[in-house]
């Protein structure tokens, strides 16, 4: 396998996992700040132009959530053997998708990303996003008092979805203070040995 790979968030949910899962996987950097991820090259692998994206033989996927998925179904492993817990585990991938990713990435971008690329944060987005995860978050919170992990007593790969999320989140200054169970769960996430190996930015 190939994971092509800037240590940003979204792709940091699949090194995280292919750390948890064991998998042995070659890293093709793409340079995010140099627009590497616009080249012709890179194009014609993503035409989105946007990563992680996964090479497996025959297979290219890109999306992050889909190659979670794959790669459970793929190893049968860290996702649920059952209809029903496949169900739960896309549930809450969608959740995030739909829900915490759009307000969450208005903070990062602005608090982190532009720094990086020398510009000018958007205090409007930043205000927005701040506005925009109180609510979802609480959610999770409330989920979190009565589950150690997003599926339930054992981590899975959508740990690997929700960890590096909430880890970018909490790096852009968002307060975690009114939200004690996600601060817990994300310094389980922290202390895990393929998370401390996970190539990350600086800053994340």
């Amino acid at each position: 396998m190939k994971l092509y790979y800037f240590p940003s968030p979204n792709p940091m949910k699949i090194a995280f996992a292919l750390g948890e899962l064991g998998l042995a996987c070659e890293i093709v950097p793409i340079d995010l700040t140099k627009r590497e991820n616009r080249t012709p090259e890179f194009l014609a692998i993503s035409p989105v132009g946007r990563l992680p994206v996964l090479v497996d033989g025959a297979l290219t996927l890109w999306e992050s959530h889909a190659i979670l998925a794959y790669l459970g179904e793929k190893t049968g492993r860290l996702w649920p053997a059952s209809l029903s817990g496949r169900a739960d585990a896309l549930r809450w991938l969608f959740y995030l998708t739909s829900t915490i990713s759009p307000p969450a990435t208005e903070l990062v971008f602005n608090r982190i990303a532009v720094r990086l690329r020398g510009g000018t944060p958007d205090e409007a987005a930043i205000a927005r996003g701040e506005q925009g995860l109180a609510d979802p978050i609480k959610i999770i919170d409330d989920y979190l008092a009565s589950h150690e992990w997003m599926l339930g007593a054992d981590f899975s790969l959508v740990d690997c979805d929700y960890g590096p999320t909430f880890n970018a989140i909490d790096k852009t200054g968002f307060s975690f203070a009114g939200f004690p169970h996600v601060r817990a769960y994300l310094g389980a996430i922290r202390s895990r040995p393929a998370w401390q190996e996970t190539p990350k930015l600086p800053g994340l």
